[in-house]
Protein backbone atom coordinates (compact mmCIF):
# COMPACT_ATOMS: atom_id res chain seq x y z
CA UNK A 1 0.00 0.00 0.00
CA UNK A 2 2.75 2.38 1.04
CA UNK A 3 4.03 1.75 -2.41
CA UNK A 4 1.34 2.41 -4.48
CA UNK A 5 0.90 6.01 -2.94
CA UNK A 6 5.02 6.73 -3.48
CA UNK A 7 4.08 5.58 -6.95
CA UNK A 8 0.71 8.05 -7.11
CA UNK A 9 2.78 10.78 -5.90
CA UNK A 10 5.74 10.41 -8.10
CA UNK A 11 2.83 10.27 -10.73
CA UNK A 12 1.37 13.29 -9.56
CA UNK A 13 4.00 15.12 -9.29
CA UNK A 14 5.68 14.41 -13.07
CA UNK A 15 2.48 15.10 -14.12
CA UNK A 16 2.39 18.49 -13.07
CA UNK A 17 6.17 19.15 -13.68
CA UNK A 18 5.42 18.32 -17.78
CA UNK A 19 2.10 19.94 -18.13
CA UNK A 20 3.83 23.04 -16.28
CA UNK A 21 6.75 23.02 -18.59
CA UNK A 22 4.61 22.79 -21.83
CA UNK A 23 1.63 25.08 -20.77
CA UNK A 24 4.45 28.00 -19.93
CA UNK A 25 6.39 27.51 -23.53
CA UNK A 26 3.15 27.03 -24.94
CA UNK A 27 2.09 30.47 -25.89
CA UNK A 28 5.43 31.98 -26.11
CA UNK A 29 5.52 32.14 -30.11
CA UNK A 30 1.61 33.09 -30.50
CA UNK A 31 2.67 36.01 -28.55
CA UNK A 32 6.04 36.79 -29.82
CA UNK A 33 4.61 40.54 -30.81
CA UNK A 34 4.62 41.38 -26.53
CA UNK A 35 8.49 40.93 -26.37
CA UNK A 36 9.59 41.41 -29.80
CA UNK A 37 7.42 44.43 -31.64
CA UNK A 38 10.06 45.98 -33.73
CA UNK A 39 12.10 43.40 -34.74
CA UNK A 40 9.15 41.18 -35.72
CA UNK A 41 8.13 43.75 -37.97
CA UNK A 42 11.55 44.19 -39.53
CA UNK A 43 11.61 40.42 -40.09
CA UNK A 44 7.97 39.91 -41.27
CA UNK A 45 7.83 43.53 -43.22
CA UNK A 46 4.22 43.32 -41.82
CA UNK A 47 3.05 46.86 -40.11
CA UNK A 48 1.68 47.39 -36.77
CA UNK A 49 -1.50 47.47 -37.74
CA UNK A 50 -1.43 43.59 -39.28
CA UNK A 51 0.30 42.89 -36.63
CA UNK A 52 -2.52 43.55 -34.63
CA UNK A 53 -4.91 42.11 -37.13
CA UNK A 54 -2.99 38.80 -36.69
CA UNK A 55 -3.79 38.86 -32.96
CA UNK A 56 -6.68 39.82 -33.71
CA UNK A 57 -7.23 36.38 -35.31
CA UNK A 58 -5.41 34.74 -33.07
CA UNK A 59 -7.97 35.72 -30.32
CA UNK A 60 -11.60 35.32 -32.73
CA UNK A 61 -10.03 31.53 -33.36
CA UNK A 62 -9.13 31.35 -29.86
CA UNK A 63 -12.62 32.50 -28.62
CA UNK A 64 -14.41 29.78 -31.00
CA UNK A 65 -12.06 27.23 -30.04
CA UNK A 66 -12.64 26.89 -26.36
CA UNK A 67 -16.19 25.40 -25.82
CA UNK A 68 -15.00 22.22 -28.54
CA UNK A 69 -12.06 22.31 -26.58
CA UNK A 70 -13.83 21.65 -23.62
CA UNK A 71 -15.68 18.54 -25.15
CA UNK A 72 -12.90 17.27 -26.95
CA UNK A 73 -10.77 16.99 -23.32
CA UNK A 74 -13.47 14.84 -22.08
CA UNK A 75 -13.78 12.45 -25.06
CA UNK A 76 -9.74 11.98 -25.96
CA UNK A 77 -6.55 10.95 -24.03
CA UNK A 78 -5.30 14.46 -22.44
CA UNK A 79 -1.96 12.87 -22.79
CA UNK A 80 -2.06 12.56 -26.72
CA UNK A 81 -4.10 15.71 -27.11
CA UNK A 82 -0.84 17.42 -25.02
CA UNK A 83 1.43 15.57 -27.21
CA UNK A 84 -0.26 16.60 -30.37
CA UNK A 85 -0.48 21.01 -28.90
CA UNK A 86 3.85 20.57 -28.24
CA UNK A 87 4.48 19.28 -31.99
CA UNK A 88 2.07 21.19 -34.21
CA UNK A 89 2.52 24.37 -32.44
CA UNK A 90 6.57 23.17 -32.91
CA UNK A 91 5.49 22.61 -36.64
CA UNK A 92 3.62 25.78 -36.97
CA UNK A 93 6.90 28.25 -35.52
CA UNK A 94 9.43 26.20 -38.03
CA UNK A 95 6.75 27.64 -40.76
CA UNK A 96 6.83 31.35 -38.81
CA UNK A 97 10.70 30.68 -39.10
CA UNK A 98 10.63 30.96 -42.83
CA UNK A 99 9.08 34.52 -41.97
CA UNK A 100 6.19 33.72 -44.59
CA UNK A 101 4.16 37.17 -46.03
CA UNK A 102 1.26 38.00 -44.14
CA UNK A 103 -1.43 35.51 -45.63
CA UNK A 104 0.82 33.05 -43.75
CA UNK A 105 1.05 34.90 -41.03
CA UNK A 106 -2.65 34.76 -40.73
CA UNK A 107 -2.72 30.88 -41.49
CA UNK A 108 0.19 30.07 -38.83
CA UNK A 109 -1.77 31.94 -36.09
CA UNK A 110 -5.01 30.13 -36.94
CA UNK A 111 -2.66 27.04 -36.42
CA UNK A 112 -1.68 28.29 -33.32
CA UNK A 113 -5.62 28.85 -32.12
CA UNK A 114 -6.05 25.05 -32.88
CA UNK A 115 -2.92 23.88 -31.18
CA UNK A 116 -2.54 25.98 -28.21
CA UNK A 117 -6.33 26.25 -27.29
CA UNK A 118 -8.88 23.65 -29.54
CA UNK A 119 -6.02 20.65 -28.49
CA UNK A 120 -4.43 21.71 -25.75
CA UNK A 121 -6.03 24.40 -23.17
CA UNK A 122 -8.77 22.08 -21.38
CA UNK A 123 -6.54 18.91 -22.08
CA UNK A 124 -4.09 21.17 -19.90
CA UNK A 125 -7.24 21.58 -17.51
CA UNK A 126 -8.37 18.80 -17.03
CA UNK A 127 -5.05 16.71 -16.91
CA UNK A 128 -4.47 18.69 -13.36
CA UNK A 129 -8.19 18.66 -12.33
CA UNK A 130 -7.61 14.31 -12.49
CA UNK A 131 -4.58 14.25 -10.17
CA UNK A 132 -6.53 15.14 -6.76
CA UNK A 133 -10.10 15.59 -5.23
CA UNK A 134 -11.67 18.75 -4.02
CA UNK A 135 -9.39 19.78 -1.27
CA UNK A 136 -6.32 19.57 -3.50
CA UNK A 137 -7.87 21.58 -6.05
CA UNK A 138 -5.93 24.77 -5.39
CA UNK A 139 -2.75 23.45 -4.82
CA UNK A 140 -2.72 21.41 -7.82
CA UNK A 141 -3.64 24.75 -10.13
CA UNK A 142 -1.66 26.74 -7.96
CA UNK A 143 1.36 25.07 -8.57
CA UNK A 144 0.15 24.59 -12.07
CA UNK A 145 -0.14 28.37 -12.41
CA UNK A 146 3.09 29.37 -10.70
CA UNK A 147 5.17 26.40 -12.84
CA UNK A 148 3.84 28.26 -15.53
CA UNK A 149 5.25 31.66 -14.86
CA UNK A 150 8.35 30.26 -13.67
CA UNK A 151 8.92 28.34 -17.16
CA UNK A 152 7.68 31.39 -19.19
CA UNK A 153 10.37 33.75 -17.30
CA UNK A 154 13.16 31.35 -17.67
CA UNK A 155 12.58 30.69 -21.13
CA UNK A 156 11.83 34.03 -21.99
CA UNK A 157 15.22 35.25 -20.58
CA UNK A 158 16.74 32.26 -22.98
CA UNK A 159 15.15 33.55 -25.97
CA UNK A 160 16.86 36.60 -25.17
CA UNK A 161 19.91 35.22 -24.76
CA UNK A 162 19.52 33.48 -28.21
CA UNK A 163 18.20 36.51 -29.72
CA UNK A 164 21.38 38.54 -29.18
CA UNK A 165 23.55 36.30 -30.55
CA UNK A 166 22.37 36.96 -34.03
CA UNK A 167 24.25 39.72 -36.16
CA UNK A 168 20.70 41.97 -36.41
CA UNK A 169 17.19 41.73 -35.66
CA UNK A 170 16.02 39.47 -38.38
CA UNK A 171 18.19 36.73 -37.27
CA UNK A 172 17.66 37.01 -34.19
CA UNK A 173 14.12 36.86 -34.37
CA UNK A 174 14.52 33.66 -36.19
CA UNK A 175 16.71 32.44 -33.71
CA UNK A 176 14.01 33.27 -31.10
CA UNK A 177 11.25 31.39 -32.97
CA UNK A 178 13.77 28.17 -33.91
CA UNK A 179 14.33 28.66 -29.81
CA UNK A 180 10.44 27.85 -29.15
CA UNK A 181 10.41 25.49 -31.27
CA UNK A 182 13.02 23.25 -30.39
CA UNK A 183 11.46 23.79 -26.66
CA UNK A 184 8.13 22.70 -27.56
CA UNK A 185 9.64 19.65 -29.61
CA UNK A 186 11.08 18.40 -25.93
CA UNK A 187 8.42 19.04 -24.13
CA UNK A 188 6.27 16.78 -26.46
CA UNK A 189 8.89 14.03 -26.18
CA UNK A 190 8.84 14.40 -22.34
CA UNK A 191 4.70 14.11 -21.94
CA UNK A 192 5.25 11.31 -24.57
CA UNK A 193 7.77 9.65 -22.19
CA UNK A 194 6.25 10.70 -18.85
CA UNK A 195 2.18 11.47 -18.97
CA UNK A 196 0.16 8.75 -18.04
CA UNK A 197 -2.29 7.72 -20.71
CA UNK A 198 -5.96 8.39 -19.28
CA UNK A 199 -8.82 6.39 -21.23
CA UNK A 200 -11.72 7.62 -22.44
CA UNK A 201 -15.02 6.72 -20.31
CA UNK A 202 -16.53 4.03 -21.58
CA UNK A 203 -20.32 3.98 -20.92
CA UNK A 204 -22.33 0.79 -21.72
CA UNK A 205 -19.05 -1.16 -22.63
CA UNK A 206 -18.55 1.26 -25.42
CA UNK A 207 -16.06 3.95 -26.05
CA UNK A 208 -18.11 7.07 -24.93
CA UNK A 209 -15.76 9.70 -27.40
CA UNK A 210 -17.84 11.17 -30.17
CA UNK A 211 -18.81 14.64 -29.54
CA UNK A 212 -21.82 16.14 -29.77
CA UNK A 213 -23.67 18.89 -28.05
CA UNK A 214 -24.97 16.65 -25.02
CA UNK A 215 -22.37 17.08 -22.34
CA UNK A 216 -22.16 20.62 -23.27
CA UNK A 217 -25.65 21.29 -22.76
CA UNK A 218 -25.43 19.32 -19.09
CA UNK A 219 -22.82 21.60 -18.16
CA UNK A 220 -24.93 24.99 -19.89
CA UNK A 221 -27.60 23.84 -17.24
CA UNK A 222 -25.28 24.07 -14.35
CA UNK A 223 -25.59 27.85 -13.45
CA UNK A 224 -22.79 27.46 -11.11
CA UNK A 225 -20.34 26.85 -14.14
CA UNK A 226 -21.26 29.99 -15.73
CA UNK A 227 -20.95 31.68 -12.68
CA UNK A 228 -17.14 30.63 -12.37
CA UNK A 229 -17.03 32.00 -15.54
CA UNK A 230 -18.13 35.09 -14.18
CA UNK A 231 -15.34 35.32 -11.37
CA UNK A 232 -12.91 34.76 -13.95
CA UNK A 233 -14.70 37.71 -16.18
CA UNK A 234 -14.30 40.24 -13.32
CA UNK A 235 -10.93 39.39 -12.33
CA UNK A 236 -9.35 39.13 -15.85
CA UNK A 237 -10.80 41.96 -16.86
CA UNK A 238 -9.18 43.85 -14.03
CA UNK A 239 -5.93 42.35 -15.24
CA UNK A 240 -6.33 44.25 -18.45
CA UNK A 241 -7.08 47.76 -17.00
CA UNK A 242 -3.94 46.72 -14.81
CA UNK A 243 -1.89 46.58 -17.71
CA UNK A 244 -1.91 50.54 -18.04
CA UNK A 245 -0.53 50.66 -14.44
CA UNK A 246 3.31 50.49 -15.29
CA UNK A 247 2.45 54.19 -17.99
CA UNK A 248 0.55 55.99 -15.29
CA UNK A 249 3.79 55.56 -12.90
CA UNK A 250 5.83 56.87 -16.03
CA UNK A 251 3.56 59.98 -16.80
CA UNK A 252 2.41 60.50 -13.27
CA UNK A 253 5.85 59.72 -11.07
CA UNK A 254 8.46 60.37 -13.98
CA UNK A 255 9.73 56.94 -13.56
CA UNK A 256 12.65 55.87 -16.41
CA UNK A 257 11.79 53.58 -18.78
CA UNK A 258 14.12 51.17 -17.07
CA UNK A 259 12.07 51.34 -13.73
CA UNK A 260 8.96 50.78 -15.51
CA UNK A 261 10.37 47.81 -17.30
CA UNK A 262 11.37 45.91 -14.23
CA UNK A 263 8.15 47.25 -12.63
CA UNK A 264 6.45 45.59 -15.86
CA UNK A 265 8.38 41.85 -15.50
CA UNK A 266 7.65 42.34 -11.87
CA UNK A 267 3.86 42.61 -12.13
CA UNK A 268 3.53 39.98 -15.45
CA UNK A 269 6.21 37.07 -14.03
CA UNK A 270 7.32 37.55 -10.33
CA UNK A 271 3.55 38.58 -9.07
CA UNK A 272 2.09 35.44 -10.86
CA UNK A 273 4.48 33.24 -9.77
CA UNK A 274 4.21 34.23 -5.73
CA UNK A 275 0.29 34.92 -6.13
CA UNK A 276 -0.46 31.40 -7.43
CA UNK A 277 2.15 29.47 -5.01
CA UNK A 278 -0.02 31.78 -2.31
CA UNK A 279 -3.35 31.53 -3.68
CA UNK A 280 -3.22 27.26 -3.94
CA UNK A 281 -2.11 26.77 -0.24
CA UNK A 282 -4.20 29.33 1.13
CA UNK A 283 -7.49 28.52 -0.75
CA UNK A 284 -7.21 25.11 0.09
CA UNK A 285 -6.70 26.07 4.18
CA UNK A 286 -9.57 27.73 3.90
CA UNK A 287 -11.50 24.80 2.77
CA UNK A 288 -13.28 26.64 -0.55
CA UNK A 289 -11.62 28.15 -3.21
CA UNK A 290 -14.80 29.92 -3.73
CA UNK A 291 -14.82 31.94 -0.29
CA UNK A 292 -10.81 32.51 -0.86
CA UNK A 293 -11.51 33.95 -4.34
CA UNK A 294 -14.73 36.02 -3.08
CA UNK A 295 -12.87 37.64 -0.03
CA UNK A 296 -9.30 38.36 -2.47
CA UNK A 297 -12.03 40.29 -5.15
CA UNK A 298 -12.34 42.62 -1.80
CA UNK A 299 -8.70 43.27 -1.60
CA UNK A 300 -8.35 43.91 -5.06
CA UNK A 301 -11.41 46.86 -4.77
CA UNK A 302 -9.22 47.99 -1.62
CA UNK A 303 -6.29 48.47 -3.30
CA UNK A 304 -7.75 49.83 -7.10
CA UNK A 305 -9.25 52.59 -4.68
CA UNK A 306 -6.02 53.47 -2.86
CA UNK A 307 -4.56 53.98 -6.61
CA UNK A 308 -7.17 57.30 -6.63
CA UNK A 309 -6.33 58.16 -3.05
CA UNK A 310 -2.60 58.49 -3.84
CA UNK A 311 -1.32 62.33 -4.76
CA UNK A 312 0.24 61.96 -8.22
CA UNK A 313 3.60 63.87 -8.84
CA UNK A 314 5.13 63.59 -5.85
CA UNK A 315 8.80 61.82 -5.25
CA UNK A 316 6.84 61.23 -1.88
CA UNK A 317 4.10 58.82 -2.82
CA UNK A 318 6.46 56.65 -5.08
CA UNK A 319 7.02 54.08 -2.00
CA UNK A 320 3.01 54.25 -1.22
CA UNK A 321 2.03 53.43 -4.47
CA UNK A 322 4.80 50.99 -5.49
CA UNK A 323 3.66 49.07 -2.34
CA UNK A 324 0.12 49.32 -3.47
CA UNK A 325 1.13 47.94 -6.73
CA UNK A 326 2.49 44.79 -5.06
CA UNK A 327 -0.51 44.21 -2.81
CA UNK A 328 -3.34 44.74 -5.76
CA UNK A 329 -1.07 42.39 -8.09
CA UNK A 330 -0.48 39.62 -5.25
CA UNK A 331 -4.23 39.78 -5.44
CA UNK A 332 -4.89 39.89 -9.21
CA UNK A 333 -3.02 36.15 -9.54
CA UNK A 334 -3.93 34.80 -6.28
CA UNK A 335 -8.08 35.10 -8.22
CA UNK A 336 -6.30 33.80 -11.70
CA UNK A 337 -4.47 30.98 -10.49
CA UNK A 338 -8.01 29.49 -9.66
CA UNK A 339 -10.07 30.13 -12.38
CA UNK A 340 -10.28 26.45 -12.92
CA UNK A 341 -9.83 25.11 -9.03
CA UNK A 342 -13.28 25.75 -8.84
CA UNK A 343 -14.82 23.22 -11.11
CA UNK A 344 -14.93 20.60 -8.54
CA UNK A 345 -16.35 22.53 -5.98
CA UNK A 346 -19.24 23.15 -8.08
CA UNK A 347 -20.07 19.59 -8.22
CA UNK A 348 -19.18 19.08 -11.91
CA UNK A 349 -18.72 15.53 -12.36
CA UNK A 350 -15.02 14.43 -13.66
CA UNK A 351 -16.14 12.92 -16.97
CA UNK A 352 -17.14 16.99 -17.45
CA UNK A 353 -14.44 18.64 -16.27
CA UNK A 354 -12.88 19.44 -19.54
CA UNK A 355 -16.57 20.84 -20.71
CA UNK A 356 -16.90 22.84 -17.76
CA UNK A 357 -13.31 24.28 -18.40
CA UNK A 358 -14.18 25.13 -21.83
CA UNK A 359 -17.21 27.64 -20.90
CA UNK A 360 -15.75 28.79 -18.15
CA UNK A 361 -12.27 30.07 -20.22
CA UNK A 362 -15.22 31.20 -23.09
CA UNK A 363 -16.75 33.68 -20.63
CA UNK A 364 -13.34 34.46 -18.34
CA UNK A 365 -11.33 35.18 -21.46
CA UNK A 366 -14.47 37.13 -23.43
CA UNK A 367 -12.79 40.45 -22.77
CA UNK A 368 -9.78 39.56 -25.04
CA UNK A 369 -11.85 40.40 -28.10
CA UNK A 370 -12.69 44.14 -26.94
CA UNK A 371 -11.26 45.33 -23.99
CA UNK A 372 -8.09 46.29 -25.03
CA UNK A 373 -9.18 48.18 -27.56
CA UNK A 374 -12.10 50.05 -24.95
CA UNK A 375 -9.61 50.63 -22.37
CA UNK A 376 -6.86 51.88 -24.62
CA UNK A 377 -10.03 54.35 -25.72
CA UNK A 378 -10.22 55.08 -22.43
CA UNK A 379 -6.63 56.26 -21.47
CA UNK A 380 -6.39 58.19 -25.18
CA UNK A 381 -9.76 60.32 -24.76
CA UNK A 382 -7.73 62.28 -22.11
CA UNK A 383 -4.22 62.82 -24.05
CA UNK A 384 -3.33 66.21 -24.37
CA UNK A 385 -6.16 67.62 -22.33
CA UNK A 386 -5.49 69.42 -18.78
CA UNK A 387 -6.69 65.69 -17.43
CA UNK A 388 -4.27 63.41 -19.03
CA UNK A 389 -4.34 60.81 -16.03
CA UNK A 390 -7.88 61.06 -15.59
CA UNK A 391 -7.70 58.34 -17.98
CA UNK A 392 -5.72 55.71 -16.30
CA UNK A 393 -8.09 56.68 -13.11
CA UNK A 394 -11.24 55.73 -15.29
CA UNK A 395 -9.12 52.48 -15.22
CA UNK A 396 -8.66 52.24 -11.70
CA UNK A 397 -12.37 52.66 -11.21
CA UNK A 398 -13.41 50.16 -13.55
CA UNK A 399 -11.08 47.83 -11.54
CA UNK A 400 -12.56 48.43 -8.60
CA UNK A 401 -16.18 48.06 -10.15
CA UNK A 402 -14.94 44.46 -11.66
CA UNK A 403 -13.50 43.58 -8.11
CA UNK A 404 -17.20 44.34 -6.61
CA UNK A 405 -19.05 42.65 -8.99
CA UNK A 406 -17.22 39.57 -8.55
CA UNK A 407 -17.36 39.42 -5.17
CA UNK A 408 -20.71 39.73 -5.30
CA UNK A 409 -20.96 36.83 -7.76
CA UNK A 410 -18.42 34.96 -5.17
CA UNK A 411 -21.14 34.97 -2.71
CA UNK A 412 -24.30 34.17 -5.16
CA UNK A 413 -21.89 30.93 -5.84
CA UNK A 414 -21.82 30.05 -2.59
CA UNK A 415 -24.92 30.19 -1.95
CA UNK A 416 -26.17 28.17 -4.27
CA UNK A 417 -23.34 25.52 -3.69
CA UNK A 418 -24.92 25.32 -0.15
CA UNK A 419 -28.07 24.27 -1.57
CA UNK A 420 -27.03 21.76 -4.07
CA UNK A 421 -24.31 20.95 -1.26
CA UNK A 422 -27.85 20.12 0.79
CA UNK A 423 -29.64 18.75 -2.20
CA UNK A 424 -27.28 16.29 -2.43
CA UNK A 425 -26.91 15.05 1.07
CA UNK A 426 -30.44 14.22 1.35
CA UNK A 427 -30.44 12.13 -1.59
CA UNK A 428 -27.93 10.13 -0.06
CA UNK A 429 -24.99 11.02 -2.74
CA UNK A 430 -21.68 11.82 -1.80
CA UNK A 431 -19.88 12.37 -5.34
CA UNK A 432 -20.61 13.01 -8.66
CA UNK A 433 -18.69 10.87 -10.85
Amino acid sequence: MQEKKQTSAVTKWMTLIIVAIAGGLMTKLPYLRETYMVPLQEATGATKTQLGLIMSAYGIVNFICYFPGGILADKFSCKKLIIFSCFGTAAAGLWYWTMPGFVGLVIIHGIFAITTVFTFWAAMVKSINNLGGPDEQGRLFGFLEGGRGLIGTLVAFGSVAVFGKAIDQVGGMKNAIMYYSILLIIAGILAMIFLQDNKPVQTDGKKKNSLNFKDFMEVAKMPTVWLCGALGICNYSALIFHGYLTAYLSEAYGLSDTMVANLNIVRTYFMMMVGSFVAGFVSDKVGSRIKFIQYVFVGMAVFATVYLLIPTGGAAALPLIVANFLCFGLCLYSIKALYFSTIDEVFVPKRLAGTASGVISLVTYAPEMFLYTVSGNMVDKYTGTSTPLRGYQNCFTAMAVMSLIGFVCGAVLRYLNKKQRAKMEAEGINELA
